[in-house]
């Protein structure tokens, strides 16, 4: 299998070490930051995937760079059909969010209808939909959260958790906002299953149901991080319009057509933390 993968973010990067054993060849893309010598420049807003991709037979191409935050919706719509244009005889993996739903409900499935109520939600409500005009191979892959650590470097979301501790900074939570956060390793396992299937249509990745101070205590728990300073608040009665209260997703489909069992944020940190973690000399008082 030959394969391509356009963003080099921490999804991006756990799916290349999980195609090494399967793929003959990856073509890996970058648009600012060059993380592996072999990897090619690209902007999704300029260039011509094509042109990177021209005369190799490309089995399966990731979408999971961060384009949804674009403002004008011309210049996305433009830039995402041409990408599509190029990749026709490929297969299309797009990683989609959780943001895309208005987070009224929660435990969505995969045939609800999105509501978006944000730039990013109707960005992504955007791009899938030109996938499915565009595609006749595809998958739209929705994960919720996602976190742990890939080649040793620990995501942004705790990573900026233990720079405020150090700090001495509270840490505040929603204890009513509510997300289904998957590990880098199981959200990736998934999602190459997924690209390897035959599988056409949309499938949520997704872990636990779980509101997102929970989420950050077990995670600073596992991390062996004092959690004094975490406080737990409910959101603002008049709440801004990107506080989603509930995009919890069903996961039924993910785990009927990949066989991942999603783990607990404890064990998944467990399994993902590297042997020699560097705590950065964290003082004792910051420590569990």
């Amino acid at each position: 299998m030959k394969a391509a993968i356009i963003g080099a973010g921490f999804l991006g990067e756990q799916i290349y070490k999980d195609l090494l054993s399967i793929c003959d060849e990856i073509i890996l893309t970058h648009h600012k930051n060059k993380k592996y010598p072999n990897s090619k420049e690209f902007d999704f807003f300029i260039d011509d995937i094509g042109k990177i991709i021209e005369g190799k037979k490309i089995d399966v191409v990731f979408l999971s760079a961060k384009i949804e935050f674009e403002e004008d919706e011309k210049k996305l719509t433009e830039s995402m059909t041409r990408f599509l244009e190029s990749c026709k005889k490929s297969r299309i993996v797009y990683i989609s969010s959780d943001g895309i739903f208005e987070g009224e409900s929660g435990s969505y499935k995969e045939s609800d209808i999105p509501h978006p109520v944000t730039l990013y939600g109707k960005n992504l409500k955007l791009c899938e939909e030109l996938v499915k005009k565009y595609s006749d191979n595809y998958c739209i892959a929705r994960p919720s959260y996602m976190y742990g650590f890939v080649d040793s470097h620990l995501d942004s979301r705790f990573e900026k958790i233990k720079k405020d501790i150090t700090e001495g900074r509270k840490i505040s939570r929603f204890t009513d906002m509510y997300k289904s956060p998957l590990s880098y390793q199981q959200a990736s396992e998934a999602i190459v299953k997924l690209a390897a299937s035959e599988y056409n249509g949309t499938v949520h990745i997704r872990g636990e149901r779980m509101s997102v101070y929970d989420f950050t205590r077990e995670g600073m728990e596992a991390l062996g991080l004092s959690t004094e300073n975490l406080i737990g608040e409910t959101m603002p009665k008049e709440k801004p319009v990107d506080f989603l209260p509930d995009t919890s997703l069903d996961n039924g489909l993910m785990r009927e057509l990949t066989g991942v069992e999603p783990l607990g944020v404890k064990e998944s940190f467990k399994l993902s933390m590297p042997k020699f973690i560097d705590t950065n000399a964290l003082p004792k008082k910051y420590l569990r």
